[in-house]
């Protein structure tokens, strides 16, 4: 009885896990999954799982550079400029440090061109420099000190 318990048990979890991940993983933007917690009794009330996964794509990475920004609206501009970017599943910057936060799939989009569709809308990184009419074009709170040498 008990064994026939367990095995129905762990074919629920199974296809519970399996069903919650492909749905969780199959959304756009997701750099990680993690499957709900899945608790399931027995009805003898004797047999208790919990079943946790964490599912992230091997090409994935993260990295951190700087993006010279001064307030909520440069946020919103540069965190916009990667919504919706393919192989881009997280893209955060820093008011405070100027640092932007990224999660992508290697295979799909490279550092550079990230850094690029940033200076694109006219934010300067560590290593690209927006054009200067799509700078000057930034609303005057949006006018940060821009690095020179570059």
């Amino acid at each position: 009885m008990r064994k026939s318990i367990f095995l129905s048990l762990f074919a629920l979890l199974s296809f519970a896990f399996t069903a919650d991940a492909q749905r969780c993983c199959s959304k756009k933007a997701k750099a990680s999954c993690h499957a709900e917690k899945v608790n399931q009794t027995a009805t003898d009330g004797e047999t208790k799982a919990v079943l946790v996964a964490n599912v992230t794509t091997a090409a994935e990475k993260t990295e951190k550079f700087t993006v010279y920004g001064n307030c909520g609206m440069c946020k919103r501009t540069i965190e916009g400029a990667l919504t919706d970017v393919k192989g881009i599943s997280v893209g955060e910057w820093d008011t405070d440090t100027d640092v932007m936060t990224v999660t992508y799939d290697e295979a799909l989009i490279s550092l550079d061109a990230i850094k690029q569709k940033i200076a694109d809308v006219g934010y300067d990184t560590d290593t690209h420099r927006a054009k200067t009419a799509v700078y000057e074009s930034l609303p005057g709170c949006c006018q940060y000190d821009r690095p020179t040498g570059k």
